[in-house]
């Protein structure tokens, strides 16, 4: 069964780039944009999810697709804690809200792994459509917070980058928390032994891993300069380089107080790379979900070979005094009543390097 199941007529046919919103992926209503560098496909009917990033220069597709048979939400479905995320968890890019990471309670209810943002339908409305750009905006109004949630997806002639706009806002009539965080996953054949991760200076963590990560090779529970992380046979391991799917390991990281905000993951033998640039304000943690072939739990079984690379507001390694003087409490964002974030990113495809040493704010790539 083919994951790729698109229906559906683009009209158009002047010369730039292409969007539509007449398709359907696996019975979901989606919409497809493209020009001559990229085609990009995202679900409007569940999460607005970036489910196809194909560099059409090499015909790769950078994204990772789960393994399992999974399945849509019902209209408007929201799990509570007990429930699980994966069983529609296509892989690629999600954006989730209010919260990431495991369960959390909330004022009169809870919510399950990764909040709610992920497993709603969203609206999609073509808002540009020209020989110079076209951009897909995608709006969301939470169940369970009054969040609004607006996304705006641009793709320029010429150009091989995505740019996205989003904005939450807080509809309510009280201060809310909350975590928001670009859940993104690179898989085969991007991935590979020989391929690079390159992030700027950080600090890396690694959680206490509890019983959770038997096949772990990083020693948990500690904090040290990336990328060389403490490995759980005593020596260290470089962060950079990637192990094979035979590995059979399964580690979660995180890199915090870094200097700027973007990572690339580059396949020299492909000659193709990913590079994301994002804002450190408020997405100041890069999350670095790392199943090489080991992730043992349900519905994995270690069939997954991918990585996440998922910059987010807050990481669940980091415990702090709380504002309201609670020791052991995760800090967590507030947004007012009335209040909007905002926040852009640009994702990149690339050639001709072999490793990366900068993503400028324009979304250039560069080795210097």
């Amino acid at each position: 069964m083919s994951d790729s199941r698109l229906g559906g007529d683009s009209h158009r046919t002047e010369p730039g780039p292409r969007i539509s919103t007449d398709f359907t992926y696996r019975d979901i209503d989606a919409a497809v944009l493209e020009n001559r560098s990229l085609r990009v496909v995202v679900l409007t009917g569940k999460g607005g999810d970036i489910v196809e990033f194909r560099d059409k220069r090499t015909d790769v597709d950078v994204l990772w697709r789960t393994p399992h048979a999974w399945t849509a939400p019902e209209d408007r479905y929201v799990p509570g804690i007990d429930s699980s995320w994966n069983e529609h968890y296509p892989g690629g890019w999600q954006v989730n809200l209010p919260i990431a990471g495991g369960g959390m309670e909330i004022d009169g209810g809870s919510y399950g792994l990764h909040g709610e943002s992920a497993l709603l339908p969203w609206e999609g409305t073509v808002v540009r459509d020209d020989g110079e750009a076209v951009t897909l905006r995608l709006t969301v109004e939470l169940i369970r917070y009054p969040f609004l949630v607006e996304r705006e997806l641009t793709l320029r002639a010429g150009e091989s980058k995505l740019h996205i706009d989003e904005s939450v806002t807080n509809q309510g009539g009280v201060p809310l928390e909350y975590v928001w965080q670009q859940h993104i996953t690179l898989g085969e054949p991007l991935l590979s032994p020989a391929s690079r991760l390159d992030l700027p200076d950080a600090t890396g963590v690694n959680p206490a891993y509890g019983d959770g990560f038997p096949n772990a090779r990083l020693e948990g529970d500690v904090t040290y300069d990336w990328p060389h992380a403490p490995g759980k046979d005593g020596g260290t391991v470089d962060l950079r380089e990637i192990p094979p799917r035979s590995a059979g390991v399964h580690d979660q990281s995180f890199a915090v107080d870094m200097a700027d905000g973007w990572y690339a993951l580059t396949n020299p033998d492909l000659n193709l790379g990913f590079a994301l640039r994002f804002p450190l304000e408020p997405f100041e943690c890069l999350w670095y979900w790392q199943p090489f072939g080991g992730y043992h739990e349900y519905p994995w079984f270690n069939r997954n070979y991918n990585v996440g690379l998922e910059p987010t507001t807050r990481s669940p390694a980091e415990q702090r005094t709380s504002e309201t003087g609670q020791d052991g409490k995760a800090v967590m964002n507030v947004i007012d009543p009335g209040e909007t974030v905002e926040a852009s990113f640009t994702a990149i495809t690339y050639g001709d390097l072999e490793r990366v040493t900068d993503v400028t704010p324009e979304g250039n790539v560069k080795d210097e």
